[in-house]
């Protein structure tokens, strides 16, 4: 991107507006339950990975629970945190106060409270006195324009402020995403702010569908920019249907063959490349397409020709009945392979959205991690032998039969101390490896 472009931090979505420009504001319409979080953390990790300076408006969720998800994100020294909930929403409950009381400093973010967020003018000049200090270039997330509403009394403060703000923000170099749900404003109002701002997009939930569709893009077009694009969310990820659909070469799933049969993760692979390890998961299942230069590098680093991307020969096979003969074998990154031995299930993790393996566990062998890094959900059936493993000083058995589902709570380690081994159906949503 030029330099007056920047990244929504989602390739597919960067794709479809041509990039964020220099002085965007960009209004999300949201229905609930329509993640539009995982928009917003997608734009702060890249805005952050790059440098910027990153301010976080916050009315409709506590300091302590920002803090935690901010300081979570890349360089969060470069964070500040405008908290207009505690005094506002939160009623200066001393629940939320007490984060100013005694908080701790770990999380490295700044957090300003603003006393009397009810109070338009107060707000303002401290948001003005911000954006002095931190200068041109600085990144922005107003959390909630329907807080504003409600904390101001209606509509025409909320649009007062933001007709004063959009241009502000504009001539500051700045861009800024701006949240509002869209059954809590009227017709008027909404249309009033998408003649004002840059960029409209919603988000829906609509009979089971998650969709974006681009209502406003200033100064860009392209052919499919206003129609709805489906996506589903997977771990961490956001998935755009049609981005799936244009790979036909497989060009993702030779990837992957190329870093197993080297025996490098992703995350490894990121690194030599200087990419992120979602670029190259989002690679892999064929979500992205690269550059012609990181295509190159991928050529360089994987040591393969070109013939090898572009040739429908190479292409894996879609296969769905896998004989015992066909499973292969998998490398897991920092375990021994002579104590666990991996295989998958599936021919192909292309376009599917869970990753079933046949795990076997040597006896009197001991792990002190876990077996996968890996974002997402895990469910493991015992067939045979037993395990024990331990989540948060606690210790579980598990014996033939049994099973587990594991979210966020990965294992500290996984222990075979009988004298058979353990073998396990082990599936993982959604793939990773």
């Amino acid at each position: 991107m030029g330099n007056t472009e920047c990244s929504t931090g989602i390739e597919y979505l960067d794709g479809l507006l041509g990039g964020l420009h220099i002085g965007d504001n960009v209004v999300w319409e949201t229905d609930a339950g329509a993640y539009v979080e995982l928009f917003l953390e997608k734009f702060e990790h890249h805005s952050l990975e790059a440098g910027h300076n990153f301010i976080y408006v916050s009315f409709n969720r506590s300091p302590t629970t920002m803090s935690e998800k901010l300081s979570a994100l890349p360089n969060p020294e470069n964070i500040t945190l405008l908290d207009c909930f505690t005094s506002g929403k939160g009623g200066d409950d001393p629940t939320f106060t007490k984060f100013y009381e005694s908080r701790s400093r770990r999380s490295g973010i700044n957090a300003i409270r603003v006393d009397n967020p009810m109070n338009v003018s107060e707000f303002t000049e401290i948001l003005n006195d911000l954006e002095e200090k931190k200068g041109e270039g600085t990144r922005y997330v107003f959390d909630s324009m329907t807080g504003m509403q409600a904390l101001w009394g209606g509509e025409t403060r909320a649009y007062g402020f933001f007709m004063y703000a959009c241009p502000r923000l504009y001539d500051l170099n700045t861009v800024a995403y701006w949240i509002l749900e869209k059954e809590a404003h009227t017709s008027s109002f909404k249309a009033n702010l998408s003649h004002v701002t840059q960029v409209v997009l919603e988000v829906t939930h609509t009979s089971g569908q998650l969709l974006v569709r681009v209502t406003k893009a200033e100064n860009r077009h392209s052919a499919d920019m206003f129609k709805p694009h489906r996506f589903e969310v997977l771990g961490d990820d956001i998935v755009f249907h049609e981005a799936a659909k244009k790979e036909i070469l497989d060009l993702g799933g030779k990837v992957k063959a190329l870093r197993l049969k080297r025996g490098l993760t992703q995350n490894q692979l990121a690194e030599k490349l200087n990419v992120t390890a979602s670029y190259i998961s989002q690679l892999e299942r064929n979500i992205i397409t690269p550059s012609v230069g990181s295509l190159l590098m991928l050529m360089e680093e994987l040591q393969v020709d070109p013939g090898h991307f572009l040739s429908l020969d190479n292409a894996i096979p879609q296969r769905f009945v896998q004989s015992k003969s066909q499973r292969q074998s998998i490398l897991l990154a920092g375990i021994r392979d002579d104590l666990v031995d991996c295989q998958s299930l599936v021919n192909t993790n292309e376009n599917r959205r869970m990753q079933p393996m046949l795990v076997t566990i040597e006896p009197n062998s001991e792990i002190p991690s876990h077996l996968f890094s890996h974002k997402g959900d895990e469910f493991i059936l015992i067939l045979s032998g037993e395990m024990e493993l331990d989540i948060e000083n606690e210790t579980y058995v598990l014996r033939e039969g049994d099973s587990i589902y594991l979210d966020s709570s990965l294992p500290d380690a996984w222990r075979n101390t009988g004298e058979k081994p353990v073998q396990a159906v082990w599936v993982l949503s959604p793939p990773s490896l």
